[in-house]
């Protein structure tokens, strides 16, 4: 995954910091990604949402880059598990069938990348507000609504798209609508309330450092 997103970025002459500044994704986050480094990245929706988006940015497909997402995670947790030698050996074969995708892959990107010329930067829209009646759930056209009862960081993505990674000050409210699903990650979850449509659903989280939450918009509602 790293590689080729690096490799792509190089040929096409941008800089970790214009991407950063075309896609909203922290400069940290992009390195983490180019690196491959899966303990920096944030919970696999949120790392799934950056992915598409630097992809876009590059001009290249997203699935190849999601599939070695994929495929390193999937070693990552092999790796975790019991240290034996018959898995020892099964994560040997992994890897080396992993090294042998990703070569692939990356010769295919840089195909793709030389063809197409350089990107265009990317503008993230913000969804837009709709109305509907208030409930714990939330709807197609239903409107999320964070309070923040004191600062903290928070990250948003919607639709598999990053459209917030940062912190929002005590008092402050960020309202947002989703076509499939919204999945919010704070750093401190106590210090987010949660309203849909209006009406309070509580805090987002419990004390004790980060959370992830994420809502599946019900499209029969």
């Amino acid at each position: 995954m790293g590689e080729m997103l690096r490799a792509a970025r190089d040929q096409s002459g941008l800089s970790l910091e214009a991407v950063a500044s075309a896609t909203r994704i922290p400069r940290h986050n992009l390195i983490a990604l180019e690196t491959d480094n899966l303990d920096v990245l944030p919970a696999e929706p949120f790392t799934r949402g950056l992915i598409r988006v630097y992809a876009r940015a590059l001009a290249v497909p997203e699935e190849p880059v999601l599939n070695a997402y994929t495929t390193a995670l999937s070693a990552r947790r092999l790796a975790a598990g019991a240290p034996d030698r018959a898995l020892r050996r099964r994560r040997g074969r992994l890897i080396a069938g992993v090294i042998a995708v990703v070569a692939a892959i990356v010769a295919a990107v840089l195909l793709v990348v030389q063809s197409g010329g350089l990107p265009m930067p990317v503008t993230l829209e913000s969804p837009t507000r709709a109305a509907s009646p208030a409930g714990a759930g939330l709807r197609v056209g239903g409107v999320l609504e964070l309070v923040a009862v004191r600062p903290t960081e928070i990250a948003v993505v919607i639709d598999g798209r990053s459209v917030f990674d940062g912190e929002i000050s005590a008092g402050s409210s960020q309202t947002w609508s989703a076509q499939r699903e919204i999945a919010v990650r704070a750093e401190a979850p106590d210090a987010i309330e949660v309203r849909i449509d209006g009406a309070s659903i509580g805090l987002l989280g419990p004390p004790g450092g980060s959370y992830q939450r994420t809502w599946q918009v019900d499209a029969g509602g």
